[in-house]
């Protein structure tokens, strides 16, 4: 992976892995035996077979990252509702963070995405559960400008629509709004995307959900999120206010 970047000597080489020289040597001898590396010169390159090869390890290993480093939540927790396609690039999402409420407001947005979401252009939305909290939240970040698009299911829309109209009347009316029913099963909690964030929740694999979620800032894991969201879109239809 580090002779990826270009050729090196073996003293850059040990000093960057941190290893001895005799045993970073053992190491080279086995790759070169292999073909995977060539040593011309004072300098060690991939051979031709050896950049191929890497090329494949380099997703694997990313996938690898990102599983290991949350490795309970992934275990514990139901991802079928990922498509296929977006399953094959979880690589994408990067470094993830756990994040959970705080004990005061276990039933809300952990402060640390509701804080960035006021910090945000957009928020694309997916979500098959529903928060009390959720509505004042939404009707607040488009008072502030941000363009807001949600995707539900139609009985978190119903609940929304009988307990909440009057926020819902409003949120329907704004030009930066836009609410959506999904036609077919979500199956995650939720997937929040801005142009600053990706937050993942989801169920636990006995359908039980607990308010956490998987946050990422990397650039890529925005793109992913932004690929979700518009999955579930193709498969919705938008509500407008002749449906209230």
């Amino acid at each position: 992976m580090l002779l990826v970047e270009r050729p090196r000597e073996i003293e850059e080489i040990k000093n960057t892995l941190g290893g001895t020289s005799s045993a970073i040597m053992a190491q080279i001898k086995i790759l070169i035996g292999q073909g995977l590396i060539v040593h011309e010169g004072e300098m060690y390159k991939l051979s031709s077979l050896g950049e191929v090869i890497v090329n494949k390890m380099d997703p694997l290993l990313k996938t690898l990252n990102v599983y290991e480093e949350n490795r309970d939540y992934w275990q514990n927790h139901n991802v079928n509702s990922i498509p296929s396609y977006l399953l094959n690039q979880i690589e994408d999402l990067g470094h993830c963070e756990l994040v959970e409420p705080e004990l005061d407001r276990m039933y809300d947005l952990p402060k640390r995405i509701e804080t960035e979401l006021f910090k945000s252009r957009y928020l694309m939305e997916v979500s098959s559960y529903f928060s009390p909290a959720l509505p004042s939240l939404y009707i607040e970040l488009i008072r502030k400008g941000i363009n807001v698009s949600l995707i539900i299911t139609d009985p978190v829309f119903e609940r929304f629509r009988n307990e909440y109209f009057e926020l819902l009347e409003e949120y329907l009316n704004k030009e930066n709004a836009n609410l959506f029913v999904c036609t077919c099963n979500i199956g995650l909690a939720s997937s929040i995307v801005t142009d600053r964030f990706l937050a993942l929740s989801f169920f636990y694999k006995n359908g039980i959900y607990h308010n956490h979620a998987l946050m990422s800032v990397e650039k890529d894991s925005i793109s992913w999120g932004e690929s979700l969201f518009l999955h579930y879109r193709k498969n919705s239809r938008q509500i407008t206010t002749s449906e209230l």
